[in-house]
């Protein structure tokens, strides 16, 4: 029988021919000087950046540059060839993927900040990262390893930081292109000075009809940036993103049907997700007197999330609709000093920080003969989730020497999670308190200016969310569930230098009390429930290479291994689902004569254990890998380039048409009566072409 991937055996040397996500047009030595020359965020807030070289982690900033040379729709798209990545989609529309690192998997295990406020639902710690419009970002930063003595709790896997574009440089582009399955997309943005004020404001707009039925949909996503120079290094500046998405949700087939036809859909052809996503985030940074500086946050968001779910139920049970509502308050403070000694010059930060979120949820049972309308005067569950927050940190980084640095850090936090059920009022109202403290501590020894090593222990937590906790019973949740708690050891080494760098990381993470879902069923929760599965470790090797491979050529290469197993208890030596033992990227980039370049890439995910299997009883999920192909041209235009530069670009995703699947479940199927392996199909071979203007 066919599996998913079940063609991705293909060599890896198949990788050293693909892709650069270095703009195609650029010259080849302008990516390798942008690599030299690194800062990036060292504390929980912007406020002075440091050389990378000084940071005792492993760290991937994707600066503007290289987001603009991607054909990505959103942040998934664009990170998933880097080191560590887990990249899955659950609910099968290629859009509304989960985003994880380093063996942690579900999108629980990374906190995520836009201009310093952090983005993860407080239901379940995940994050949309397809709600950020590409144009509106300036730069990524991505810092791998247990985080929380920086970022608090869910900082598990490591930290994103996504920092938005300012209107400093004035700057305008437009484009639209057009491809496979109707798909359309157009982008605009622009930027403006205006002395003391700068202004800059982007916009997306992505519609298809899918790949699967049900898989089509759209989104339209809009940021505004504006910053006032109040004088002194002082900036005020305010960030407003949305997002209103709504993308059928064709879900998963059974092996037997992927074989027969990966593209259909046999019972998921209602389900829908309806996102409406606002966040507004205000930002000072400067100094303050007395050799301190501030950096201060203050942010709002609000998400409005309509789902149906009906699926292989329905003609049985029907379907339910869920309309949930919420809204979230975050804030952080943060104090900078340089304090210089006989020792050493110091960095002292130190701040606090809070958050308050709640959720209302309203659900709506839908009948076997109609599984797609609701009575909206007869919900069947309504209920309302809070999340609080509170944290206290300090981190000192220690300059040594110009060759040793040292930082250590501690944060203290004290989370609360609480739930009120009106309707059907089965479940008493309850609350629960988590309190953890964490530590940090790494130095970095550069024993040339092309050399740094580095090393590092992090703490990790995560409480129990709401969701796992509250707000399903019967359905999974456990109110006796214990935070999730991780050590981790790291070491590496970066090589930098005039042709391109490399970095390679050892890491060791050991969590105890991992909550995963535990599909046996027993007379009290039939479908299963959340469980503390006790001990796991992921250990492994994180590689990449970026730099000129000859005057007109740039590569990168992005190799990771991560064995990811449990340590104790009855799945003592199982490995954690979905975790592939390898994952592997490369690519070039050649820039041709005449404003031409083209570009390939290669992305290699090896087999994972199936979702729900933490007894590793059931075949795996295959290997598999993609290929894709970019070319373009772009010139300047107009007496001396005045008009600005046009370019043109056409490309094929998957090219080799490969029949794979991102995630793989064992779970009930409804339409048997029997448990079973579940695939989500991933897309197939499509191509897109379209026309740039930028000045």
């Amino acid at each position: 029988m066919r599996r998913p991937g079940s063609r991705s055996l293909l060599p890896l040397s198949l990788l050293a021919l693909s892709t650069g996500l270095v703009r195609a047009q650029a010259p080849a030595s302008d990516d390798v000087k942008l690599e030299e020359h690194v800062v990036v965020t060292s504390t929980r807030l912007d406020d002075k950046t440091v050389p990378v070289d000084e940071v005792p982690a492993s760290l991937t900033i994707v600066d503007r540059q290289r987001i603009e040379a991607s054909s990505a729709r959103n942040l998934q798209d664009l990170l998933a060839e880097e080191a560590g990545v887990v990249l899955i989609d659950q609910v099968g529309n290629d859009v509304q993927k989960t985003f994880d690192l380093r063996g942690f998997a579900g999108g629980k295990g990374i906190a995520v900040f836009v201009d310093g406020a952090r983005v993860n639902d407080p239901r379940n710690n995940s994050v949309a990262l397809e709600q950020f419009p590409l144009d509106a970002i300036e730069r990524i930063e991505i810092t791998r390893g247990p985080s929380a003595a920086l970022a608090g709790g869910g900082a598990e896997a490591g930290v994103i930081r996504v920092v938005t574009r300012r209107g400093t440089t004035p700057a305008a582009a437009v484009s639209a292109s057009a491809g496979t399955w109707n798909t359309q997309r157009y982008d605009a943005s622009y930027g403006a000075d205006f002395g003391l004020f700068d202004l800059f404001l982007a916009g997306t707009y992505d519609t298809t009809d899918g790949f699967r039925a049900n898989a089509g949909g759209d989104q339209t996503r809009l940021n505004a940036t504006g910053a006032f120079d109040l004088g002194g290094e002082r900036r005020l500046s305010l960030s407003i993103l949305t997002s209103n998405l709504d993308y059928g949700n064709p879900g998963a087939l059974t092996l037997a049907e992927f074989d027969q036809n990966p593209s259909q859909n046999v019972y998921n052809v209602l389900d829908y997700s309806d996102d409406v996503a606002r966040q507004a985030a205000l930002n000072f940074q400067g100094a303050i007197g007395a050799g301190f500086s501030l950096a201060a946050n203050l942010a709002y968001r609000d998400e409005q999330a309509k789902t149906l779910t009906t699926g292989r139920a329905a003609p049985v049970f029907g379907g339910f609709f869920l309309d949930a509502d919420s809204g979230t308050w975050t804030s952080t403070v943060q104090a900078t000093r340089d304090l210089g000694s006989r020792s050493g010059a110091h960095r002292i930060s130190f701040g606090v920080e809070w958050l308050d979120g709640d959720i209302d949820s309203t659900g709506y049972a839908t009948l076997s003969a109609s599984p797609g309308t609701y009575d909206p005067n007869t919900p069947s569950s309504r209920n309302t989730t809070g999340a609080k927050n509170a944290g206290l940190f300090l981190q000192d980084a220690w300059t040594i020497s110009p060759r040793w640095t040292v930082t250590a850090g501690a944060r203290g936090d004290r989370s609360r999670v609480d739930y009120q059920e009106s309707i059907p009022g089965t479940t008493p109202t309850d609350d629960r308190t988590f309190s953890e403290v964490s530590f940090h501590v790494g130095g970095t020894f550069r024993p040339s200016e092309r050399v740094d090593l580095y090393a590092s222990y992090g703490d990790a937590f995560l409480p129990p969310t709401p969701e796992q906790l509250f707000a399903f019973p019967g359905f999974g949740s456990n109110p006796d569930l214990l935070p999730e708690d991780a050590r981790a050891y790291e070491a590496g080494v970066r090589l930098h230098g005039r042709p391109g760098r490399l970095d390679v990381s050892l890491f060791w993470t050991d969590t105890n009390d991992e909550i995963i879902f535990d599909p046996t069923p027993t007379t009290a929760d039939p479908f299963g429930r959340n469980v503390n599965a006790g001990r796991t470790q992921r250990r492994g090797v994180e590689a990449s290479a970026r730099g000129r491979l000859a005057q007109p050529l740039t590569g990168f290469v992005n190799a990771t291994y991560t064995d990811a197993s449990f340590t104790n208890g009855v799945n003592d030596g199982n490995e954690v689902p979905l975790v592939p033992k390898v994952r592997a990227a490369a690519g070039i980039d050649a820039t041709l004569p005449m404003g031409f370049g083209i570009r390939a890439d290669a992305l290699y995910v090896g087999p994972q254990v199936l979702d729900n299997d933490p007894a590793n009883a059931q075949p795996e999920l295959a290997a598999y890998t993609v290929v894709n192909l970019r070319a373009g041209w772009e010139r300047a235009i107009g007496p001396s380039g005045r008009a600005g530069r046009l370019g043109v670009f056409a490309e094929a995703r998957n090219l080799l048409d490969e029949d794979y699947a991102t995630r793989g479940i064992f779970a009930f199927d409804f339409s048997t009566l029997t448990s079973a392996a579940f695939v989500t199909p991933a897309p197939g071979r499509r191509y897109l072409a379209g026309v740039t203007w930028r000045m």
